[in-house]
């Protein structure tokens, strides 16, 4: 099914408003060039990773930019697997991970030093540079089949003041593959942190499929040009507006080249962590080992994405000892 807004923002459209609810990733295609791009809306994924942890407010804005970011891009690659967007720093804030499955099941933490947060003396309500939480280090993009396929991985220095520009600074120089993206979130007052993005590709003229016959290079360059120039002057304001449906604004950037739009795919928040998971680690500890990560006689093992804990007493170990039953 493929919807066309080229002449109309409300042709063959649901009324569905920007993060009332629905978590999205929406296809679309900038006429009649086939530049490739995908919208990215999410709030209740974002909420609900976010709201299991008591990050200060730059690590959470952070963190919510990276839950948006992971869709994005992995949205761009076929893949069966996990898709994982690594921060790794020096700074304040030394780890942000998201990934998102190749359903759509996306989850994130963040790992900071509260003490060194708190040294920056941060202003409210502004958020710092990437580099004064993250300080030097690189961004690592994976994606993980496991036995389907293999395994890839891409990384680029910490070296812009955002991960937008870090990931156009990727594509630029690695990929080579021109990609602009327009990415904003924030937090309302009732604590719903919404996100959306948009994130535009072309690909190379020769041989790039979809293009049709007679368009000249010089036509599907200036093509390219302005879409990225239209998307760019897109405001924060503009990309949250929840009162503008996706292809409503999708349509108020690109009307001129025209708009199709592709089914959407459902985004949630989910972990994968598990009982089995934990119980494989104990099963294969040595007694001495297991001591050694008791406190006040138990064993508990926290989750840092969804903060779950599960807690080992010694007759739970030995239950679990004396089980013929081993995960695997």
């Amino acid at each position: 099914m493929v919807f066309d807004v080229t002449t109309s923002p409300i042709k063959n459209v649901n009324d569905r408003k920007i993060n009332n609810g629905k978590d999205i990733i929406l296809p679309f295609q900038i006429e009649p060039y086939s530049l490739r791009g995908r919208f990215i809306g999410l709030s209740e994924a974002t909420t609900s990773v976010i709201k299991n942890h008591k990050y200060p407010d730059p690590v959470a804005n952070l963190l919510a930019e990276m839950l948006v970011l992971a869709p994005c891009l992995s949205s761009a690659l076929k893949y069966d697997g996990v898709f994982t967007l690594q921060v790794s720093g020096n700074g304040p804030v030394k780890t942000l991970l998201a990934d998102i499955t190749s359903d759509g099941e996306l989850r994130g933490y963040a790992n900071f030093d509260a003490e060194q947060i708190a040294s920056l003396n941060l202003k409210p309500n502004v958020q710092p540079s990437l580099n004064q939480l993250t300080g030097t280090g690189y961004i690592a993009f994976t994606v993980d089949q496991g036995s389907k396929g293999e395994r890839y991985q891409g990384i680029v220095e910490l070296s812009n003041s955002n991960l937008v520009d870090c990931t156009h600074a990727y594509f630029r120089n690695s990929e080579q593959l021109e990609t602009v993206i327009n990415l904003a979130v924030e937090q309302s007052a009732q604590g719903i942190w919404k996100g959306v993005a948009i994130m535009i590709q072309r690909l190379g003229f020769a041989g790039g499929q979809g293009i049709p016959q007679g368009i000249t290079e010089d036509e599907y360059d200036e093509s390219w040009r302005n879409a990225a120039i239209m998307l760019g002057s897109c405001k924060k304001s503009e990309l949250l507006n929840n009162e503008r449906t996706p292809e409503k604004l999708l349509f108020q950037l690109f009307h001129e080249a025209g708009v199709r739009i592709y089914p959407n795919k459902p985004i949630t928040a989910k972990c994968r962590c598990s009982v089995e998971k934990v119980e494989r680690v104990l099963h294969s500890l040595e007694n001495q080992e297991r001591d050694d990560m008791k406190v006040n006689g138990v064993i508990t093992i926290t989750c840092e994405f969804c903060k779950t804990e599960r807690i080992y007493d010694d007759n739970a170990l030995m239950e679990l000892d004396k089980s013929k039953y081993v995960y695997r």
